[in-house]
């Protein structure tokens, strides 16, 4: 019997996503396009100036996430044999490997366009993961390329997080006319950030039920949650700090966001999710 009958999907996980990725844009051009129709002049110029230093803000950040050092089979040869083998598994493309020399132990994608990816592993979590845990962490990474999630969270969360960076930004300026523009972008992005934030626990939950299609080991993964939740939070709050922009791409959040504000759900949460995959896989073994 194949995986995907052993693990079919989940119907209300997958409503619940499909909900969140189409109202989210609509609700940030709804409403961008009610302040056009209705506001003043000086207004509609603030958010527009807003959009534009959003979008500068969001390149320049994406430009300087590029760090870390690319690592071939020859420097690390039982991560790439765990990633060509599941790559083989899933029928992916396989990503180039990208070693953090971090102390946080985390994992994370950067989508780099139609048919390419970056897995970034950190030296933390190669150091503090077995063999098995580590392949179904990187499991959990392949299901976030396979379901296309970086483009995705890309389109639905784009125009929130560009009105919010910009307005942000803007605000700091004082209360000039033009500026209450950006203070309306800022609160337009940050109302659609809640779907954003919705979309993103959604897919955590379908990347963990894509690890375990292609391990069919979800013990595994949750052993790695939890290993990788106790490393995280034994540093200190400095250093998670300076990581806590990406949370978005982490296999787990090393900020203190929860409830709504959240970018995961929680770990009892995926434990619990896991535990149940884990109870039907027995159903159907030997």
């Amino acid at each position: 019997m194949s995986r995907r009958k052993l693990l079919p999907t989940d119907a209300g996980l997958t409503l619940r996503m499909i909900v969140a990725a189409v109202l989210t844009p609509i609700v940030v051009f709804a409403a961008v396009a009610l302040v056009v129709l209705v506001a003043p002049l000086k207004i509609i110029i603030g958010l527009a100036i807003a959009s534009v230093v959003g979008v500068v803000l969001a390149v320049r950040e994406r430009a300087s996430a590029v760090g870390g050092v690319e690592v071939g089979p020859a420097d690390e040869p039982e991560l790439h044999a765990i990633v060509e083998r599941l790559c083989v598994v899933a029928d992916l493309a396989k990503p180039r490997i990208v070693l953090e020399a971090e102390r946080q132990p985390n994992s994370w994608v950067v989508s780099l366009g139609r048919g390419r990816a970056r897995l970034h592993v950190t030296r933390a979590l190669l150091e503090k993961l077995d063999p098995t845990e580590l392949e179904a962490v990187i499991g959990h990474e392949l299901a976030h390329i396979a379901h296309r999630d970086a483009t995705v969270m890309t389109v639905v969360g784009g125009p929130g997080a560009v009105l919010t960076g910009g307005g942000a930004r803007m605000a700091r300026f004082g209360f000039f006319p033009a500026n209450f523009g950006a203070l309306i972008a800022m609160a337009i992005g940050r109302v659609a950030g809640f779907g954003t934030l919705a979309l993103s626990r959604y897919r955590e939950f379908a990347a963990d039920a894509g690890a375990v299609a292609l391990t069919g080991n979800p013990a595994a993964l949750a052993s790695a949650l939890m290993k990788v939740s106790d490393g995280v939070h034994a540093l200190p709050s400095r250093d998670l700090r300076e990581v806590a922009a990406r949370d978005p791409f982490h296999l787990l959040p090393v900020g203190r966001a929860h409830g709504l504000l959240a970018t995961h759900p929680s770990l009892k949460a995926r434990i619990a999710r896991l535990e149940k995959l884990e109870a039907r896989l027995q159903t159907f073994r030997p």
